[in-house]
């Protein structure tokens, strides 16, 4: 018993439902939600998704100033990101822009051209 109380206690409060703008899809505008996003498609507009997070896939494209709360990218993004959490660089991942996060990670062999900002969480 104790050990289904501990992990229910990890679990995260809100459930999470994820929206995908799937490999085929070009989406210009912009997206604000309460729910998580996926983009393996392009997206070009302002992103505000203070409370939820999102991931770039490999072939996702991103042209936009995005507010957020976690972002990993393994695709590219152009624009600049305000995240409340973990701002996530994987290794092919590319990013151009500037980022204001509590947390910033980096990979090796990633392309990042801006400004970083920590800020407290």
């Amino acid at each position: 018993m104790t050990n289904q109380s501990h992990q229910d206690s990890n679990q995260d409060p809100i459930p999470r439902e994820n929206s995908i703008i799937g490999p085929n899809l070009i989406i210009k505008g912009d997206i604000s939600g309460i729910e998580d996003l996926i983009v393996q498609g392009e997206l070009q507009g302002n992103v505000h998704l203070k409370n939820y997070n999102m991931t770039v896939e490999e072939k996702g494209s991103i042209t936009a100033d995005i507010w957020i709360k976690n972002i990993t990218i393994k695709g590219s993004v152009n624009g600049n990101i305000e995240a409340s959490g973990k701002v996530l660089i994987e290794s092919n991942g590319q990013m151009t822009g500037d980022i204001s996060a509590s947390r910033i990670s980096i990979m090796e062999g990633a392309q990042f051209k801006g400004s970083v900002k920590i800020i407290s969480e």
